[in-house]
């Protein structure tokens, strides 16, 4: 009787983590098709004209590689890896085909400081750096730029 009520837990556990990994790709699916052109739209709205050009490129480029691509607000970057010259940021002058180091860092400290991004792990690791990329939801600069141009659109 026991090995019998053990076979009906087994079989029931896989039921369940079969269930599970259904609702996290059908949420998954939910993100890309519904919410993603939602979030794409808040980021042209209320937060690219908040930004510096340089800032602008460095938050589309973390958006793609972390809440695009793996759909996780979690990155783990080099600053060089924004400074190579086949991506897409290049140098606000139009001088360089890609962003230079100190521009990189001073976009990354900007993001920062706007509470844009977030540094998740203090220290670089030889992994590189940590972040977080927030979504406009979650950036209270996004979220007051909301409410006014809101407020300018009933009145």
């Amino acid at each position: 009787m026991e090995e019998e009520l053990k076979n009906i837990r087994a079989a029931c556990d896989k039921i369940e983590s079969e269930l599970q990994e259904e609702k996290i790709k059908s949420s998954q699916e939910n993100f890309i098709n519904i919410e993603l052109p939602k979030v794409v739209c808040d980021i042209v709205d209320y937060l690219q004209p908040l930004l510096l050009p340089n800032e602008a490129a460095v938050y589309w480029y973390l958006f793609k590689n972390s809440i695009v691509k793996n759909r996780s607000n979690d990155i783990r970057f080099y600053v060089a890896d924004l400074c190579k010259d086949f991506e897409v940021i290049s140098s606000g002058s139009g001088r360089a085909k890609f962003l230079g180091y100190r521009a990189a860092m001073t976009a990354i400290e900007g993001l920062e400081a706007k509470d844009v991004i977030c540094r998740t792990i203090q220290k670089t690791t030889k992994n590189g750096y940590q972040y977080s990329v927030m979504l406009p939801s979650e950036i209270a600069i996004c979220v007051d730029r909301k409410k006014v141009m809101d407020n300018l659109k009933k009145g």
